[in-house]
């Protein structure tokens, strides 16, 4: 079969937010192509516990080529390179890659998730997902009993470390000096809840296989936690889209309506990069669908469509949904 010369909808990012979209808009018989880098948090080694259906949890990568898998099936197609550049052209819009590759959509699905910041100790890349995490909802319950340092600056990283005592008390903080903007009431709750505050830089880490075993501080502390939690935050990768007109908001997430569409007409989103509260597989991968029903929709004629006051554009997929 001959590749579409404009696919009904072009999704950027292929992670469970993306191949969810994917795989809807694959059974709805829409041309399709994920434009994916192979990047972001279902890269990684870590190993999901708390997604449905995995009684012994699933491996993020593992995950990610099961969705591709489902997607194909369903005709969905695949450029694995990055995105250089996005624009309208009359009714379409075009997409431009780095493999110096340019293709058309009637619909664009935004699924391009967040990049998290990491501190920037040599090789921290080998223990991202093994010993390093960021979610407490994704591995939280890993850390019952254990000994665990948290990497943060912020009274949102002192709340988050208050929260990690329901699963241990062996906690210490490490906040950059310059860097530490903790207010005094959450130093006092860090006090009273025994969870030691130092201001110093990781410098290096040593460890093996993945597995932290000691970590040096810039103040010339050595501590031996069993696992680090970087809570310095994450940036949303809106930038290409801000140049469509999509609307962000303050933090540069991408807002969304109740059907995961944006402000610009034929633009939709999903996943992390829309800034939903819990940034989880499960909350993504029901954007995604929503996002793809909502897509499909608007690709319907005026004959198949269910616009009237009393019943909404998206009650139909809704309730298939």
């Amino acid at each position: 079969m001959a590749k579409p010369t404009i696919y009904d909808a072009i999704i950027l990012g292929g992670g469970p937010a993306g191949l969810s979209a994917a795989v809807y808009m694959g059974r709805f018989l829409r041309s399709t192509l994920v434009v994916d880098a192979g990047h972001g948090r279902a890269a990684g080694h870590q190993v999901n516990e708390n997604y449905l259906g995995f009684p012994k949890g699933v491996q993020v990568r593992r995950l990610r080529e099961l969705g591709r898998q489902q997607a194909a099936r369903f005709g969905v197609e695949f450029c694995d390179c990055s995105v250089t550049r996005i624009c309208k052209e009359i009714d379409n819009f075009v997409v431009e890659c780095g493999n110096e590759l340019t293709v058309r959509s009637r619909q664009l699905i935004v699924a391009t998730g967040v990049s998290d910041i990491w501190p920037a100790f040599p090789f921290v890349e080998r223990y991202i997902g093994k010993s390093l995490f960021w979610c407490i909802t994704c591995d939280g319950y890993k850390m019952i009993d254990r000994e665990v340092l948290l990497l943060g600056n912020t009274d949102e990283a002192a709340i988050t470390a208050l929260q990690f005592l329901r699963f241990t008390s062996k906690l210490t903080l490490v906040a950059q000096p310059g860097y530490n903007t903790i207010c005094p009431e959450r130093l006092e709750d860090l006090r009273r809840n025994n969870i030691p505050l130092i201001e110093a830089e990781v410098s290096h880490v040593k460890g093996a296989r993945g597995m932290v075993k000691a970590v040096q501080l810039s103040s010339g502390a050595v501590l031996k936690p069993e696992f680090l939690f970087s809570l310095y935050g994450k940036i949303p990768n809106s930038q290409l889209v801000a140049g469509l007109g999509v609307m962000l908001n303050s933090a540069g997430y991408i807002d969304i309506d109740e059907n995961q569409q944006t402000n610009v007409p034929g633009v939709f989103a999903a996943g992390d990069v829309t800034g939903s509260h819990a940034h989880q597989i499960a909350c993504a991968v029901h954007e995604g669908a929503m996002a793809a029903s909502a897509a499909n929709y608007a690709l319907y004629p005026p004959l198949q469509r269910h616009d009237t006051e009393e019943e909404g554009p998206l009650k139909h997929e809704k309730a298939a949904a």
